[in-house]
């Protein structure tokens, strides 16, 4: 029986990266060698091979122990991460049979990786970063103007009042109202810039759902398979 990973994945401080710590970074984040080789940008498997097992005391190239520690301290960013998918679907208020097309899967499919029945392919785990970086950009976005510019409006209109205020100068009325208007319109201006960053991120993702439905529209839809007929017994006494 395989042993549980630990929670957090550390590597000594007082040491360089091994070899042979690149095989726990493989099986840290559950990846297949070929998924390991294109997060660290090792071009072939003899490459890995060489590293993992004849040079398994030896340190690594600079650039893959970056790489190395950079994925160990933010998992988040491991390009081949798996992404909940009850979660991801719960957050796209979508079906099961909406769900499977996005990914070019049957409804079965959805069912078996909530279930945890069977992992997602690696197809399927990009497909579904992408639209999972999506979300966030757009709900990142949009908790920031909800939240966040109101405040920054208030901010920016008293740190511009205080600039007057600190002025040798008189201060008329007048400068007091531009100051005010100059700052508003500089505010109006980035949530604008804020709203369509927001659009863009949700416009590619209803972009990716029409692509979905698109290619669900070409590929014919696999025929019903039948169930077997058990032949019935002959009565007893018939010919």
């Amino acid at each position: 029986m395989a042993s549980r990973l630990p929670r957090v994945l550390s590597f000594p401080m007082d040491r360089p990266i091994l070899g042979r710590d690149l095989d726990t970074f493989k099986d840290y984040f559950g990846a297949t060698v070929a998924q390991a080789l294109a997060a660290l940008g090792i071009q072939t498997h003899g490459r890995w091979s060489t590293i993992v097992k004849k040079n398994a005391e030896r340190p690594v190239d600079g650039a893959i122990a970056n790489l190395v520690r950079w994925y160990a301290a933010h998992p988040e960013r491991f390009p081949f991460g798996q992404v909940d998918m009850p979660t991801l679907r719960l957050r796209l208020a979508i079906n099961q049979d909406s769900f499977a097309q996005l990914f070019g899967r049957r409804k079965v499919a959805v069912s078996h990786w909530e279930r945890k029945q069977v992992k997602p392919e690696p197809q399927v785990q990009i497909i579904a970063r992408e639209v999972d970086d999506l979300l966030k950009s757009y709900e990142h976005q949009a908790e920031s103007e909800r939240d966040g510019s109101p405040r920054m409006i208030v901010q920016h209109l008293l740190y511009r009042l205080e600039e007057l205020e600190q002025d040798d100068g008189p201060t008329r009325k007048e400068d007091i109202l531009a100051a005010i208007r100059e700052t508003l319109r500089m505010e109006e201006k980035n949530i604008e810039l804020k709203q369509e960053a927001s659009t863009r991120g949700l416009d590619m993702l209803h972009e990716f759902m029409d692509i979905a439905s698109l290619n669900a529209s070409l590929i014919p839809a696999p025929a019903p398979r039948r169930k077997s007929v058990q032949p019935v017994p002959a009565a007893a006494g018939e010919a």
